[in-house]
């Protein structure tokens, strides 16, 4: 029996293959730790609770990320080390942390902005671009690969590089 008033739970190494449903009840969870297990699916009832932040699914077997995120108090979202081959670019711009690096995401171009995201890393999946520095406005940390086809980093861009590169 898992408390409903914890703040931070940390179900990372224990070999889940599904979300345990009694997280639905633990309406003041502010940080779910999914880490490191063989998760293939994230369910709506973790977006939807209404106090959590901070969510870590990174080494799993994520295929998706649910566009039920969109409409969560999710603030930091690492989902690093899976199988996630699409995402919905509209549906992360709240985000402040995003880590989808090591991923099969194939999207090419991104022209949505994400007005809140502080760090984003995107490296190690086939095509992720972002279109501009006007799309990243509060970006502090920006991981990602040299862009496909020895193409340009995009104007504007470079200052990011060239910050990582120091």
């Amino acid at each position: 029996m898992i408390s409903p008033n914890l703040r931070k739970l940390d179900l990372s190494h224990k070999g889940l293959t599904d979300v345990p449903e009694e997280i639905a009840g633990m309406k003041q969870l502010r940080v779910l730790d999914l880490s490191y297990n063989n998760i293939t699916r994230i369910p709506d009832f973790v977006f939807a609770l209404p106090h959590l932040r901070t969510l870590s699914v990174g080494h799993n077997q994520l295929r998706s990320l649910p566009f039920s995120i969109s409409g969560s108090s999710i603030q930091d979202l690492i989902a690093d080390y899976n199988q996630i081959d699409f995402i919905l670019p509209t549906t992360l711009t709240g985000l402040r942390t995003l880590n989808i690096s090591h991923n099969r995401i194939n999207i090419g171009l991104v022209s949505t902005s994400f007005p809140n995201l502080k760090e984003l890393d995107i490296r190690h999946n086939p095509s992720i671009i972002i279109a501009g520095p006007d799309k990243l406005p509060a970006i502090s940390r920006y991981y990602h690969d040299a862009a496909p086809g020895n193409a340009l980093v995009p104007v504007g861009m470079q200052y990011y590089d060239s910050v990582l590169k120091k």
